[in-house]
């Protein structure tokens, strides 16, 4: 497996519950932060997002206390058992994350910034099919809308760029071409979590930027699965608490295919014994430091030997021969 780290940048779920602890400190009752209390925002819908034979399944409202944090599980149904994606809708106050997932569960937490009792409602996109992404959407939040007026920026969408003709991305990649992909926009303290593939007579990922309007605040990582060398997955996320910002995805796509496609699909950790020397960890220079590990593992039983990556406390392998 490869993991670009160029522009690899994820906060750690710590920042919301600091963020939410400034707000439980402010005084009960004031709202310092100018959150509507009484606005329950829709989900976005992405919970069936390129999920084949997806149903989406709304699970019943958590109630989250006053200047609390309450954390639920949920799982997809018999007939769908699969999980793959998911969604949230939730009072305006209340910031949604992830806390643990597996083949058929996901475990959400709300945590309340307020002294005024918040609602979060999850919506799961479940398949027949076993999960074969890569990205799961880990948060949600949203901006306190009684500030929207004091902005520095509009928030009023603005017509896309032109898309960027900037070759730097292909340097040091053999029979590269750059393609870049259409902008997007991405709301305050949103994320969204897409597939961007080459296509044409250069058919492989091989690397991948992006530039954003406005003032720096999204930060992305991106990995190609060697089952899909093709796609580049990409998680991004804008920090901005109070603006939407567009942003292009730019991909270094090539003929030379970097993973050889050797490998297997992803599955779970099979906890097998780490071989020696194996383990590195990658960490960004960014201003939010995070860092990814993988390592390799060898099943004594049947000599299986496994490529895994731990991100964001999430653990994938991968079978390879060897």
């Amino acid at each position: 497996m490869r993991i670009s780290m160029q522009h690899a940048f994820v906060a750690r779920l710590g920042f919301a519950f600091a963020f939410a602890a400034i707000a439980a400190n402010a005084g009960a009752g004031n709202d310092p932060l100018g959150y509507r209390t009484d606005l329950f925002v829709a989900s976005n819908k992405n919970e069936c997002s390129g999920v084949p034979s997806c149903l989406s399944a709304t699970m019943a409202r958590v109630v989250v206390p006053a200047s609390k944090k309450k954390a639920e599980r949920f799982a997809c149904p018999d007939s769908h058992p699969n999980l793959w994606a998911w969604d949230s809708a939730q009072h305006e106050h209340v910031t949604v994350q992830m806390v643990a997932i597996d083949r058929r569960t996901v475990t959400v937490e709300g945590v309340n910034t307020t002294s005024t009792v918040g609602e979060f409602e999850v919506s799961l996109g479940c398949s027949t099919q076993p999960y074969a992404g890569s990205v799961v959407q880990q948060s949600r939040h949203l901006a306190p809308t009684r500030f929207m007026g004091h902005q520095h920026r509009s928030e009023a969408r603005q017509a896309s760029p032109p898309l960027s003709t900037d070759t730097s991305v292909c340097n040091g990649i053999r029979e590269c071409q750059v393609q870049p992909q259409p902008w997007q926009d991405i709301g305050p303290w949103g994320s969204i979590a897409q597939g961007y593939t080459c296509v044409g007579a250069y058919p492989y990922a091989n690397y991948y930027t992006y530039i954003q309007t406005g003032s720096p605040s999204i930060s992305a990582m991106g990995i190609v699965r060697d089952v899909t060398p093709q796609t580049y997955d990409i998680l991004m996320t804008n920090w901005n608490l109070f603006a939407h910002d567009k942003v292009e995805v730019i991909l270094a796509c090539s003929k030379y295919n970097i993973n050889g496609g050797s490998c297997g699909g992803v599955q779970r950790d099979p906890n097998c014994p780490v071989i020696g020397g194996s383990q590195h960890t990658y960490c960004n220079g960014g201003p939010v430091p995070v860092c990814i590990q993988d390592w390799n593992e060898r099943c004594s039983a049947n000599q299986q030997l496994y490529q895994c990556t731990d991100e964001l406390a999430i653990t994938w392998c991968t079978p390879c021969p060897g």
